[in-house]
């Protein structure tokens, strides 16, 4: 079985994209937040996946236990669950093992900060799983724009500096310390901080193709890209 999930934050103004700061105001943060789950799902609904899963934290209970809460999403294809563990590495880790219980499983997981990462690149993860037992897809910032798994290694989050430059090359020492195969995949960028929403909105002047429908959307709302760039 191949099983996607989304790990997200959840959208409210002042708790997520906070380093977009002063770039952008909370409320507007938050919305380009939105956008950007919004692409991810999208993303996750085109893998191939036969079950896909949107993992939240920080979500109000009745979000993981009833849909009760609206997150201003389209969640339909999506099962709702919550992240539980004390630090990133040990969420993840639960996570992976329930989207890779049984011998022939392919999971991934990706977060909500790279809007370039489309339903194509996540397809072609999951075939590189196929013949590797890891597929990591680095971020020019030093974390990672997505993980997969052909089966639970916990391992491969234990004593990783979260939050640093370090995530992706410390998580592929310890694949490799583990014995696991592993495959990098193309480099791209995350979208966290005021520079790198600089670089996006200077690519999309520049005429470069983006995936990443809702992102657009947003900032052509915000006034940031031209409407129907």
């Amino acid at each position: 079985m191949k099983r996607c999930a989304v790990f997200s934050r959840w959208p409210e103004p002042g708790r997520v994209k906070s380093r977009l700061s002063p770039a952008l105001p909370p409320a507007l943060a938050c919305d380009l937040h939105r956008a950007m789950l919004a692409d991810a799902l999208e993303a996750g609904r085109q893998s191939g996946a036969g079950e896909r899963m949107l993992y939240w934290s920080d979500a109000p209970a009745s979000a993981a236990l009833d849909r009760g809460a609206d997150p201003g999403l389209e969640l339909s294809g999506f099962e709702i669950r919550a992240q539980t563990g004390s630090d990133l590495g040990e969420r993840l880790a639960r996570a992976f093992e329930d989207l890779a219980r049984a011998s022939g499983d392919r999971a991934l997981i990706l977060g909500a900060d790279c809007p370039e990462l489309d339903g194509g690149a996540l397809a072609s993860a999951f075939e590189e799983l196929a013949r590797h037992d890891v597929v990591l897809g680095p971020a020019r910032d030093g974390g990672y724009t997505l993980i997969g798994l052909s089966r639970p290694a916990p391992a491969l989050f234990q004593g990783i500096p979260w939050g640093t430059n370090r995530v992706f090359e410390a998580t592929r020492e310890r694949a490799r310390a583990a014995g696991l195969l592993v495959l990098e995949l193309e480099t791209r960028d995350d979208l966290d901080t005021p520079a790198d929403l600089a670089r996006w909105i200077g690519a999309r002047a520049a005429g470069e193709p983006t995936p990443a429908r809702h992102t657009l959307a947003a900032l052509a709302a915000m006034k940031l890209v031209p409407a129907g760039a």
